[in-house]
């Protein structure tokens, strides 16, 4: 939980308390019962009800700590969803490192497809929150991606790609022409091309 909403809660129990701190436990125990009975407008939470034995619990600690002791509490657990083990959150924190890009949309998928996502498996959004709360995806997109296939350096490797083309004359027939291109796989550069027409093919030879 966020310092600025632990403090915003912090101070609205010590409104729920400040009418009675000097009063008598007589005078405590009437008000705190009167409270008790009327929900009261908590930040995050909303409306709530409060018993008396929890503001009392609140003001024992106020006592002992002051305003930070109205603070919530933060869970042993660090905030991890609860229905996933150990191994299970290892798994999520393994996965986010070997696709630092991926969105969460995508790895929510992938871990539900694999099952590794608790039983039944948590919600979308407690998912996105523990990936948040530790950074475990990068939130900025690739700037190094790459062509399937490119290589490192110009010049390491060039493909030849062949295109059909429309029909043209060639001598006293029509026939349609090929162009074949060059490319650096690297830069994309053209390094030569040409274009001509398929062979005329042969009359076939018979023999007795």
């Amino acid at each position: 939980m966020e310092e600025e909403i632990r403090e915003k809660i912090a101070l609205k129990r010590y409104q729920i308390l400040s009418p009675v701190l000097a009063e008598p436990s007589r005078v405590k125990n009437a008000y705190f019962r009167k409270q008790a009975e009327q929900p009261h407008d908590f930040p995050r939470y909303g409306l709530r009800r409060v018993k008396v034995s929890t503001m009392k619990a609140w003001l024992r600690r106020y006592r002992k700590e002051g305003f930070d002791g109205l603070k919530p509490r933060g869970r042993s657990d660090g905030g991890r969803p609860r229905r996933l083990s150990e191994p299970e959150l290892r798994t999520v924190e393994i996965k986010c490192k070997a696709f630092p890009y991926w969105t969460v949309q995508k790895l929510y998928e992938d871990l539900k497809a694999q099952d590794l996502l608790g039983h039944p498996p948590v919600h979308y959004n407690t998912l996105l929150r523990l990936v948040k709360t530790y950074g475990w995806l990068s939130p900025k997109k690739r700037t190094d991606v790459r062509k399937s296939y490119e290589t490192e350096n110009i010049n390491e490797l060039w493909l030849a790609d062949f295109m059909h083309g429309p029909p043209v004359r060639s001598g006293n027939r029509t026939a349609k022409a090929i162009l074949c291109v060059i490319l650096d796989d690297h830069s994309r550069m053209i390094l030569a091309y040409t274009a001509s027409t398929p062979p005329r093919p042969s009359a076939p030879s018979w023999s007795s």
